[in-house]
């Protein structure tokens, strides 16, 4: 039994990180109706940033003599969820915009190019940037519990994830922005002809998927404690394939496959002998058998065109 809700912890905590990335894949989507794979590397980059500032800046030692501890990992970390929203709205201005009238393909082949640049400029710039590197212990790991593996930095993970979404929730749809957001996706020729901004939502959607891809991929540094230059790629290809399994362009859906995918990785791995070498393949399986039947996914709605 303390095995079961060991492994349903760690998969809950899984499907957080999964989740975040895949929330960011389904707001471009859902705008841009582009599907940005330099999301991953983004996200970790922002990892980096986070590192950079506490072990190479010292910025997080000099906070904490003039404030306590979690205000000060709490500065470092908005620091690097911003530093990637701005990031996002770079990629966006130079790598997305001048493919906008062009084919579907072209963004698509920016962004991963994109990515793998990033990550390469990561491998070369950063201080030894090829090797794994050990991500700052800005969480507090004390165990609340012995059982079930109740750490503190489990709990923030999740209550961070919670207050994320919560968030994003009421910013999408109790502000005027959030709604301008929402009509673009539904319809970008009926938005701009009732008089929104089309290019002001897009930029603000960029920024915000930023944000929560620096903060995803702060979580997900903290649940590893390392850090390598190429996680980005598989990790939001992992990201992906939960937004593709919860229903591309839907944000709830995007949680919802987030931790489907977790749960399928983590049991498969503790469950089935020799389970860790085929986790991520069951996982990839499941993306396709939802693309062959069922492509709206978990909670997107079919869509029928006209022609």
């Amino acid at each position: 039994m303390e095995l079961l809700l060991s492994q349903i912890i760690n998969a809950i905590m899984l499907g957080c990180t999964y989740s975040l990335v895949a929330i960011g894949f389904s707001l471009f989507f859902g705008v841009m109706d582009i599907v940005v794979f330099c999301a991953g590397d983004v996200a970790i980059f922002a990892a980096f940033c986070v590192t950079a500032l506490v072990t190479i800046a010292g910025l997080y030692a000099a906070l904490n003599q003039l404030l306590p501890q979690f205000l000060s990992a709490i500065i470092i970390v908005v620091t690097g969820a911003i530093t990637t929203g701005f990031l996002m709205l770079l990629l966006y201005r130079f790598i997305i915009k001048p493919f906008e009238n062009k084919s579907s393909l072209m963004p698509l082949l920016s962004t991963i190019a994109a990515g793998v640049a990033l990550r390469e400029l990561i491998g070369i710039f950063y201080p030894q940037g090829r090797n794994p590197q050990n991500f700052p212990q800005l969480l507090p790991s004390g165990f609340l519990s012995d059982i079930a593996l109740l750490s503190w930095r489990n709990i923030i993970i999740v209550l961070a994830t919670v207050v994320l979404v919560a968030l994003l929730y009421l910013f999408v749809n109790k502000t005027k922005m959030g709604i301008s957001i929402q009509a673009v996706s539904q319809n970008r020729e009926a938005a701009i002809m009732v008089g929104i901004n089309w290019q002001k939502v897009v930029y603000i959607t960029f920024l915000i998927g930023g944000l929560i891809l620096g903060f995803g991929g702060v979580l997900v540094a903290s649940y590893y404690d390392v850090i390598r230059f190429d996680m980005g790629s598989m990790y939001g290809l992992k990201g992906f394939c939960a937004a593709v399994v919860g229903g591309l362009g839907n944000v709830y859906g995007a949680i919802v496959g987030g931790m489907i995918i977790a749960f399928i990785e983590v049991f498969v791995s503790a469950f089935v002998p020799g389970g860790t070498a085929y986790a991520s393949v069951v996982a990839f399986l499941m993306v396709v058998f939802f693309i062959l039947f069922k492509p709206e996914g978990v909670i997107g709605e079919r869509s029928i065109e006209k022609v």
